[in-house]
């Protein structure tokens, strides 16, 4: 019976560490337009890390990428970012 309940947290903690994740990268040309957004004249900062797998706050607002409904970006704290719209997670850091 342990062994059944470990099994059944180990699938839903690996169960939602993948739900996080993306299915799909964003593509190397969305990767292009993103690094070719200019930096903004009033550049906006959180105070939060940003990394990937992480979200960033749900009051930010997102531009979308051309012909990438499943990816948005936004430049926070001086970074280009590729974000999952859905759940607001970094998906790539744009350098």
């Amino acid at each position: 019976m342990k062994n059944l309940v470990l099994a059944a947290v180990l699938v839903a903690i690996v169960g939602g560490v993948f739900a996080q994740q993306p299915t799909v990268a964003p593509s190397d040309k969305a990767v292009e337009f993103v690094s070719r957004q200019p930096m903004p004249a009033n550049p906006v900062q959180v105070s939060e890390k940003i990394a990937v797998g992480q979200p960033i706050p749900n009051n930010l607002v997102l531009s979308p990428i051309p012909d990438t409904p499943n990816f948005a970006f936004a430049i926070v704290n001086q970074k280009r970012l590729i974000i999952d719209p859905k759940t607001f997670v970094v998906v790539r850091i744009v350098e």
